[in-house]
């Protein structure tokens, strides 16, 4: 490949540019780096999929062979700026024993289409992805609600690089395989180069490619040239039913860690931020179909079904989308009765988690959080609440921005450039402003109560504060899981009722198994008798507890979880159903309960006493 790319660097015009200050741009997220690149390049693919079809998503992690750095260096970025800062950023990447690059790619996307350079934009012009991404800054969004609204997220892509440089490979949809395009862009520092008695300045951005013979401006290669250029780069091949982007982020920051660990963090930080594209019920134009490749080794990501507590924050999102739940409410602004967004909220028993992460994982050990977000289905941020007083139970909320357009475009401009928080004091006074406000404040005060029993022990009116309403729509609710404290104690039919002393200790939670009737919680009890050993059976209830810790009455529309046995745990005594005879034994026992699906039980033990005649 005989090949070399140009590099040009962009000197500050005669009305001045924005300068080395680009690279702030991006604020300071309240995220950290590799979520915060995560967000803005998949964001950026969200907005990408306008073909009818899902998008497919390719992160790899890779060293370069011996072979793609030669390439690299001599025919890719062979040229090198001349601003010391960037001069030595580069060189120091490049001189280094191993080289890792991050790519990600997406497929089945518009790519990177239209003009190249934003000075040359033919009239009627339309789709300007390629200026947007590359060379523009701060454009506001072209997606009707869609991710993004700045377009400064891309500057996530440099910050991640040790070099901060980039190369984008992109096969737009409409051209075909000539339309193929590659370019090599680094953004550093502004820097000057005198020139006699003149100082020449340069804004710090750099590229790679194709220069233009009457100004020198470089434009990407193209066709044929780009395909084999990515090609020796290492970067996935396409084609027609292909379409999309390729980022290559050279020299990624890995912060002292082997590359296996870092896609524990990666396959957190995609699951935590975009589980609702990735569930099972998405809609098919809407899905991620991600894959996530390290070192070769494919690395799976599993439905967010399968991974607590997604699975919790899953089903209330099926209940925001579909309006069908016990556990949904509807914010709306009080005095403008604009309706706000809907709320569901959904409980159950604390998942075991998946340790993908052995130290500072993304996944909380107790969910009690809000997952919010606009109608597109990204998570914003999450609001963390209360959490139930039961340890064994946790909880997970979704708030879904209404989609009319006052009210959606009121919460994407409240965004900060990372699109991670709602920040009411980005708007002017005015009703965007209260709207936000309202929806915040609410949220806050439903979070803080939801773990509270005061507040779930008031009367059920339509005046009271949202919890109380979605606490009448919930029905009864988990406060005071029975402890270690004693069972109650009766008689057997016919027998008189005396004082006794024999106590089954409240039952408590020790593992769940899965049959193939469904899935079986395991509870035990410590029986203790009394001198006379007058305890003879002892007797297993479950109830369905949705809240909190006080157990759900029959009869009111909830499924009733089954006690399919009791047995002592060294196995020598066993009954099937909810009846042991335990002929004045003690002992530690196991009650197995079948649950019934999407419900958290809890269980109950008694003695039953043989009356003396």
């Amino acid at each position: 490949m005989s090949l070399r790319l140009q590099l040009f660097s962009e000197p500050y015009g005669s009305t001045g540019n924005i300068g080395d200050n680009i690279t702030r741009l991006l604020g300071a997220p309240s995220l950290d780096p590799l979520q915060t690149l995560i967000r803005e390049a998949l964001q950026n693919v969200a907005d990408a999929a306008k073909l009818g079809v899902g998008p497919t998503i390719e992160i790899r992690v890779r060293y370069l062979t011996d072979e793609q750095r030669s390439v690299l260096e001599n025919k890719m970025i062979g040229v090198l700026p001349v601003g010391a800062q960037s001069n030595a950023l580069l060189k120091e990447s490049l001189a280094k024993d191993r080289l890792v690059v991050m790519e990600i790619c997406d497929f089945q996307t518009i790519g990177l289409g239209g003009p190249t350079r934003s000075d040359r934009v033919p009239i009627g012009t339309s789709n300007t992805q390629f200026i947007n991404f590359l060379r523009n800054i701060g454009v506001a969004r072209n997606t009707v609600r869609g991710g993004g609204t700045y377009g400064f997220g891309k500057v996530a892509l440099y910050k991640a690089s040790h070099c901060s440089t980039i190369i984008v490979d992109s096969l737009p949809h409409e051209d075909g395989p000539e339309g193929r395009r590659l370019i090599g862009c680094h953004l550093g520092p502004s820097f000057e180069v005198s020139a006699g008695t003149m100082s020449h300045r340069f804004t710090g951005r750099h590229w790679w490619g194709v220069a233009d013979p009457k100004d020198g401006v470089v434009d990407p290669v193209t066709g044929v040239a780009a395909q084999t250029l990515a090609a020796a780069l290492g970067m996935p091949e396409r084609g027609r039913d292909r379409t999309g982007t390729s980022i290559m982020i050279l020299d990624y920051i890995l912060e002292d860690e082997d590359l296996r660990s870092f896609a524990g963090r990666i396959s957190e930080a995609i699951l935590w931020n975009f589980w609702p594209r990735m569930m099972r019920d998405t809609p098919p134009s809407l899905k991620f179909n991600l894959r996530l490749e390290v070192e070769g080794r494919n690395f799976e990501i599993p439905a967010p079904e399968n991974f607590a507590p997604l699975d919790l924050f899953c089903k209330a999102m099926k209940s925001a989308k579909s309006g069908k739940g016990n556990n949904l409410l509807e914010l709306s602004a009080t005095k403008s009765n604009i309706k706000l967004g809907v709320l569901a909220i959904e409980k159950g028993l604390r998942g075991q988690r998946r340790n993908y992460v052995a130290d500072s994982s993304l996944i909380p050990p107790v969910a009690q959080h809000i997952a919010l977000m606009r109608p597109v289905g990204l998570v914003v941020k999450y609001m963390i609440g209360t959490a139930l007083p039961d340890e064994r139970l946790e909880w997970g909320g979704v708030f879904v921005v209404s989609d009319e357009e006052e009210v959606e475009s009121a919460f994407a401009e409240a965004e900060p450039p990372a699109h991670d928080d709602w920040i009411p004091e980005n708007l002017e006074k005015g009703i965007a402003k209260t709207l936000v406000n309202v929806a915040l404040r609410d949220l806050r005060r439903i979070a803080s109560e939801i773990g509270l029993s005061s507040i779930l022990n008031k009367p059920k009116t339509q005046a009271g504060p949202p919890l109380a309403k979605l606490a009448s729509r919930l029905g009864a609710a988990l406060e005071g899981v029975s402890g270690d404290g004693a069972g109650r104690v009766r008689n057997k039919a016919g027998g008189r009722r005396k004082v006794t002393h024999a106590l089954a200790s409240g039952p408590h939670f020790v593992r769940l198994e899965s049959v193939k009737a469904g899935i079986v919680a395991v509870f035990r009890t410590e029986v203790r008798q009394d001198a006379k050993r007058s305890a003879n059976a002892l007797i297993a209830s479950a109830s369905v507890a949705v809240d909190g810790g006080r157990a759900v009455e029959a009869g009111v529309g909830l499924p009733d979880p089954v006690v399919l046995s009791i047995s002592s745990v060294d196995g020598q005594n066993f009954a099937r159903g909810c009846r042991l005879n335990i002929e004045g034994e003690e002992g530690i026992y196991e009650i197995r309960v079948m649950m019934p699906d999407d419900c958290a039980v809890i269980a109950s033990a008694e003695l039953i006493m043989e009356a003396k005649r």
